[in-house]
């Protein structure tokens, strides 16, 4: 829920509660009040009612109207009270019982007791109470209505500021050469906001730039060592008159030299693909791309007899940067040859949105969930140097791509797929 709607919502549960609470006590106070009338009422005519028989006597009883009746009769001795209660008469006319007020009293009169009940009917008072009631549940509707599409509209002027803001936060990348400029607000809190947002977006620019500035040139300033050392110890493996147990110490020299090269292009590159410094992007249909692959690793194949078997005629079309498609591509396959085993199979089917590599190979003596991190690597193949899948993972990542990893039927499994923001995935 968003937070123009939730901050209406508690606005309006408020309104409710309020108005829920102010409408059971208007109605139990007009009920107090009209009662209370009634009864003055009845207090008056008590009074009527004594001076009458002061002044004539009366014997037995009479009654009155259906809503109004007075009952008068001889009683022995006893103390004077007055007693308000409520009761019902059934009206012949509507054939229903009605509420009414009684007043019961005894009073004394020339030597002589009497016990009155005087019945004032309510049905006028409750009618009018209902009236009244209704009418404010209708404008304590018609209010709550109006107050929480106002609010709402309100709110969406006041806040349009921060939704601005956020929409061009959402299209902020660091390294971007349009700077974001933030409207002028006249709201306070949104001025500090855009302001401390300013100095963070800065110095995100600064940091990234920095950054980006200290990998190109560190990596670019150590190429140059390794190569001259590489470069110097071929000359020496070269050289005829190298003792034997000499040979073997530069030979391992030389491996670590070449490892340590192509893991400072790898993390170069890494680098490359999260700062997303590979923005041209074309259609690219990947079973051609697979299909040419295949076709310069053959003699590999044929060197470790493993099998492969393509199933590339559904097309497989998605939106990349052409050299991050190639490197893509070559390190999928690159992994399924190297973890694979000698006289085992490769297969690879396009599925028209998704592509799955599948390969026969050892069991996994890492965690599969950790199969797309950094340096993460079976203990047995040492030539790896741990960031293949991590660096066809961040390709997936920055092209809209799915990679995930399962190992079903003896065979391990990476299903590459179209969709939204890519996720590595290790199914069981």
């Amino acid at each position: 829920m968003d937070l123009v709607n939730k901050v209406n919502l508690r606005f309006l549960i408020l309104l409710i509660v309020v108005f829920t609470v102010a409408g059971v006590a208007l109605y139990f106070a007009m009920g107090y009040v009209v009662t209370d009338n009634i009864d003055e009422i009845l207090e008056s005519r008590a009074l009527k009612v004594t001076q009458s028989l002061t002044c004539n006597p009366k014997q037995g009883s009479y009654g009155a109207s259906p809503d109004q009746s007075i009952e008068i009769d001889y009683c022995s001795p006893r103390h004077v009270y007055k007693v308000f209660s409520d009761t019902a008469i059934y009206d012949t006319n509507d054939k229903e019982l009605i509420g009414c007020r009684k007043l019961t009293f005894i009073t004394k009169v020339n030597d002589q007791y009497y016990k009155v009940q005087i019945i004032l009917s309510r049905l006028e008072t409750e009618d009018m109470i209902q009236v009244i009631f209704y009418f404010m549940i209708s404008l304590f509707t018609c209010i709550v209505i109006a107050l929480f599409f106002l609010n709402k509209r309100l709110s969406s002027g006041l806040w349009s500021p921060f939704f601005k803001t956020l929409h061009q936060l959402k299209s902020f990348k660091a390294g971007q050469k349009n700077e974001i400029v933030f409207e002028k607000c006249s709201i306070k809190e949104f001025s500090e906001l855009n302001m401390v947002l300013n100095e963070m977006i800065n110095k995100i620019q600064s940091d990234f730039n920095n950054l980006k500035e200290f990998t190109e040139n560190a990596s670019h300033e150590l190429q140059t060592p390794l190569a001259i050392i590489k470069t110097k110890l071929e000359t020496v493996l070269q050289c005829k008159s190298l003792p034997h147990e000499s040979q073997g110490q530069v030979q391992i020299a030389y491996q670590a030299v070449t490892r340590l090269s192509k893991l400072n292009e790898a993390l170069l590159l890494l680098s490359k693909i999260e700062n997303r410094q590979f923005p041209d992007e074309s259609m690219i249909n990947l079973c051609e791309l697979i299909a040419d692959r295949v076709a310069v690793v053959e003699d590999m194949l044929s060197l470790r007899q493993i099998s492969i078997t393509l199933n590339l005629d559904t097309p497989f079309q998605i939106r990349i940067n052409p050299y991050l498609a190639d490197i893509l591509i070559n390190n999928l396959l690159s992994n399924a040859i190297r973890h694979n085993v000698d006289n085992g199979k490769i297969l690879i089917d396009s599925f028209g949105d998704k592509i799955v590599f599948s390969n026969t190979g050892k069991s996994l003596d890492i965690e599969p969930e950790k199969i797309f991190q950094r340096f993460v690597k079976q203990k047995q193949i040492n030539e790896s140097n741990g960031l293949g899948l991590s660096i066809a993972y961040e390709i997936c990542k920055n092209s809209n791509l799915e990679l995930e990893y399962n190992n079903q039927n003896a065979l391990h499994n990476f299903i590459l797929s179209s969709g939204g923001q890519a996720s590595a995935k290790a199914i069981d």
